[in-house]
């Protein structure tokens, strides 16, 4: 079996934190603690009689890969302690099962399928008696996320790589003739942000922000088209053309990436202060925010764009420290929500997992792709796709992994 996975590895991982800073080229080589494994062993027999082997077809690149390809990991962050033998990458996956377990059920030899449940849950730890969390439908808040059991001790691999073990939980079916593979990959980071904005919703005719316009905060402008219409949407990108391709997904204007405060004091006829060493800072602003970039100047500048009692939603997400300003927080009476991966949501007046609202939306033509994959690399020129990353091209938004041609 083969199969990219983040090592475990602190000289490689300071390495690759140094040359992030010094020697950005060297990141795209073999020093990085990311690596392609081809010597991983095969399985002959599924792990439990729960799990399902698929073979990969394609397989997503999306920032929380990045985030361990660029070593953006801390050894005291509150996830570290948790055990793992490797982060195997490829959580934006299509394949095709080949093998099933005796107790399985859901899905048959042939079925295509997505991973839809790919953090330490108990699905993925093959924990039978499941979580409050997890019966829910909310995985990625699972109450065993550090509990060990004797499936993590094997190589079960991802979507990145040739084929992958997986419990029958993890997986959904999408056998579907008129959803294509790119469709069904999308499906995932669709997934995210209809979650970001069901989970704070905005209200009708509320002014929202919504800072990148990658993937997700692509995804996010298009949800909340669809979910409120007539709210106003603002985007604030510093690549021209992605900011551009917002409007065409829902997005009403570009906010000046130069003169962010004073664009935002115009546009939304409030006072702009300005104080000692440069420092800037709006009394109201936006109802809500969406940061779809999760660093630093995001965190700290967001805050700041609100109004009195406005909610900042954070998706965007990365394994290192951010700084910002607290000081809106208790100043503003702000409201941060923080969304990770998927889950299940309030829609239609119903609890519904949001992976299936993203499949409904995409299979109907409501949430429209087009155009958002814009770069295919073979799997073993994994190196080549993370750069379309690490360099953020002015055209890319999505590079996908081809991990078959069956």
């Amino acid at each position: 079996m083969k199969s990219i996975y983040f090592e475990r590895n602190v000289p490689k991982i300071l390495l690759g934190k140094l040359n992030m800073k010094i020697c950005e080229p060297l990141v795209c080589t073999g020093l990085n603690a990311v690596k392609l494994d081809k010597r991983l062993p095969d399985l002959k027999n599924p792990p439990s009689p729960r799990y399902v082997k698929v073979r990969c077809k394609i397989a997503g690149i999306c920032g929380t890969d990045l985030s361990f390809y660029e070593a953006k990991t801390a050894t005291d962050m509150a996830l570290e302690p948790f055990p793992r033998k490797h982060n195997y990458l490829g959580h934006e996956s299509v394949g095709i099962v080949e093998e099933i377990g005796s107790e399985v059920t859901k899905v048959k030899v042939g079925d295509r399928v997505l991973l839809r449940e790919y953090m330490f849950g108990c699905s993925t730890k093959d924990i039978v008696d499941k979580c409050e969390n997890c019966k829910n439908g909310n995985y990625s808040i699972c109450e065993n996320y550090g509990v060990h059991t004797p499936v993590e001790d094997l190589e079960l691999g991802a979507g990145m790589g040739d084929y992958y073990w997986a419990t029958q939980d993890q997986l959904m079916v999408v056998n579907d003739a008129d959803v294509s593979d790119d469709q069904a990959l999308m499906v995932e980071p669709t997934a995210v942000a209809v979650r970001a904005v069901l989970r704070c919703p905005p209200k009708p005719h509320e002014k929202v922000l919504v800072l990148g316009c990658g993937t997700i905060g692509l995804g996010v402008v298009q949800t909340l088209r669809i979910v409120e219409p007539t709210c106003e949407i603002h985007v604030l990108e510093k690549i021209p053309q992605k900011a551009k391709f917002a409007l065409g997904k829902g997005a009403n204007k570009i906010v000046d990436t130069k003169k962010p405060y004073e664009w935002i004091s115009k546009e939304l006829n409030i006072p702009l202060y300005k104080g000692m060493m440069g420092n800037q800072t709006l009394v109201s602003g936006y109802d809500k925010l969406y940061d779809c970039v999760g660093t630093s100047w995001s965190f700290h500048n967001g805050l700041r764009w609100l109004k009195a009692q406005g909610d900042f939603i954070s998706i965007g997400q990365h394994f290192n420290y951010i700084k910002f300003d607290h000081t809106p927080l208790w100043w503003k009476e702000l409201r941060i929500h923080s969304i990770d991966s998927h889950g299940s949501v309030e829609y239609d007046g119903k609890w519904q997992y949001d992976f299936d609202i993203a499949y409904k939306w995409i299979k109907e033509g409501t949430y429209n792709i087009d155009g958002m994959i814009t770069h295919r690399f073979p799997l073993e020129q994994y190196h080549k796709g993370f750069k379309t990353l690490v360099a953020n091209y002015p055209d890319h938004i999505k590079t996908v992994l081809i991990c078959s041609d069956k």
